[in-house]
C-alpha cells in the first residue's frame, strides 16, 4: 500500500478507536488512542472533539487530558493553540477550566499544565486545601521546560522561558527566565532580541 493509503487506513483506524472509546467513556476514554496515536492525527483528533488548535502544531503522544467537558462532540473545548506550536511526550492536560497556549510556544516532555485544585474528602480540604480553579495562558514565543508543573491561574509571558523541573505557581513575565520550585525569576531576557522574536 501506498504512503498516502496507509496513513488513510491508520488515521480511519484511530478515528474509529477514539470514537468507541468516546462514545464508551466520554471525553477521558478518547486517551486511549492518544496514548499511541502518531503525531500527525493528534492535532485532528482534537480539534474533533471541541479543541481550538492552529495550524502546524505537534504533539507526540501520550497525551493525557483530564476533566474534558461532558458534551459529546466538545469534550475539548477549554483547550486552544495557537499556530506553530510544538508538546513533548507525556504531556498531561487538566481542562477543569481554560487552557489558552498562543503562536510558537515550545512545551517540553512531561509537563504538567492544571487547571484546578481539589483535595476531594481530606479532612484538609476546607482548612488547608481549598478547592481552587483558574484559567492557564501560555504566551506567543514562550519555552517550557521538561517536567515543568504549571499550577491554575498562571500566566507565562510571552517570549518567557521556564527551566526544567521548575514549579510554576505565579504569573511569569515577558522576556524572563524563571526555575526552581516554585519557580523564581532567575534573569531577565536582552529585551532588544525579545522585541526581534516577536
Amino acid at each position: 500500500m501506498e504512503g498516502g493509503g496507509s496513513l488513510r487506513l491508520l488515521y480511519f483506524f484511530f478515528r474509529v478507536w477514539s470514537r468507541v472509546c468516546a462514545a464508551t467513556y466520554g471525553g477521558e476514554g478518547v486517551n486511549v488512542p492518544l496514548m499511541f496515536m502518531p503525531t500527525q492525527l493528534i492535532a485532528p483528533t482534537l480539534r474533533r472533539y471541541g479543541a481550538t488548535i492552529g495550524q502546524r502544531v505537534r504533539f507526540r503522544s501520550p497525551l493525557v487530558i483530564h476533566n474534558s467537558e461532558s458534551e459529546r462532540r466538545r469534550f475539548y473545548q477549554k483547550l486552544e493553540v495557537g499556530d506553530d506550536c510544538y508538546f513533548g511526550r507525556e504531556l498531561f492536560l487538566d481542562l477543569q477550566d481554560q487552557i489558552v497556549i498562543e503562536d510558537q510556544v515550545t512545551i517540553s516532555h512531561r509537563v504538567m499544565i492544571l487547571t484546578h485544585t481539589d483535595a476531594g474528602d481530606s479532612p484538609l480540604r476546607d482548612d488547608f486545601v481549598p478547592t481552587t480553579q483558574g484559567p492557564v495562558i501560555i504566551r506567543k514565543g514562550a519555552y517550557v521546560g521538561a517536567n515543568v508543573t504549571i499550577l491554575q491561574g498562571v500566566e507565562i509571558g510571552e517570549s518567557s522561558i521556564v527551566g526544567a523541573g521548575a514549579v510554576v505557581t505565579r504569573s511569569v513575565p515577558p522576556g524572563t527566565v524563571v526555575a526552581g520550585v516554585p519557580a523564581r525569576i532567575v534573569k531577565a531576557l536582552n529585551q532588544e532580541n525579545v522585541q526581534r522574536l516577536a
